[in-house]
């Protein structure tokens, strides 16, 4: 386990950033304020043009990356190492967008279960149908903002803020959950809530195993395209739950092996980087 404000503390000659700098608290602080940023802008937008995606390009640009790249520029923090913006081998990389293509079919599933327990709210069901990209731009504004945009701000807070700080004071197991959860809660969809909630698990073990948020990234967009695709491909039903086959349980066999084999890879990868600075 690592301390924070300790790391470094004697030794003037190596980097002095974030994790070294900065309290717990302050730390956490900022992942509450930066969530809070997103949900004020995203509000704000949607306020004036209600969009599927507009308000949530605003959320995650004004209300998360600006602030901590200004964050960043005043304090002279760097964004490689502060907010665990490494750049991982093309292959852990892989590895992490196949995790995501495995993780798929089981967290969907989990999704089902949510929808079952608790039916979709309709009004946000007849929201959701009138407001799909059907224009070019439309659909360019989709792709930036569930592929591009949104991932990066979501992992810099979940995983490279709140995972990063709860695992340097519990350890992996419990920063999971609590990342997981959180990740979960504040979409604000309780109909796909334990769908989501997998969906946090599968990057924390990304995280947990590259310690890179990038990777993360990579792996959240890939979940997030192909969600994307299948969405704007969707022909109504979306609040009733589908009826599950027994090829559906077999592909989910079939993804639980390929996620166990990925995790194994990553691993091993893990075990054989060297040690990370800080938390």
């Amino acid at each position: 386990m690592y301390e924070l404000n300790h790391t470094n503390r004697h030794h003037p000659d190596q980097p002095q950033g974030l994790w070294e700098t900065w309290s717990r608290g302050r730390i956490l602080g900022l992942a509450v304020l930066l969530m809070a940023g997103n949900f004020f802008f995203q509000i704000l937008v949607y306020v004036f043009r209600e969009d599927l995606f507009l308000p949530v390009l605003a959320g995650a640009v004004l209300g998360v990356l600006l602030p901590v790249a200004l964050i960043a520029r005043r304090f002279r923090f760097s964004f490689r190492r502060d907010f665990s913006l490494s750049a991982p081998h093309p292959v852990v990389l892989a590895a992490s967008a196949l995790m995501a293509v495995c993780s798929l079919i089981p967290t969907s599933l989990l999704a089902e279960l949510s929808l079952r327990l608790h039916p979709m709210d309709p009004q946000w069901e007849s929201f959701f149908q009138e407001h799909l990209p059907t224009t070019t731009f439309e659909i360019i504004l989709a792709v930036v903002t569930v592929v591009a945009v949104a991932p990066l701000a979501e992992e810099i807070i979940f995983r490279g803020l709140l995972h990063r700080l709860t695992s340097s004071m519990w350890g992996a197991v419990p920063a999971t959950v609590i990342s997981a959860l959180m990740f979960g809660i504040v979409h604000g969809e309780p109909w796909f809530l334990f769908g989501l909630i997998g969906v946090g698990i599968m990057l924390a073990f990304i995280y947990e195993t590259t310690r890179s948020v990038t990777a993360c990234w990579v792996a959240h967009a890939v979940h997030n395209s192909i969600s994307l695709w299948a969405m704007l491909g969707h022909e109504g039903g979306l609040a009733e739950p589908q009826s599950l086959t027994t090829g559906d349980w077999g592909l989910a066999a079939v993804s639980v092996l390929g996620i166990f084999l990925v995790g194994k890879f990553l691993l091993s990868m893990g075990r054989a980087r060297p040690r990370p600075e800080g938390p």
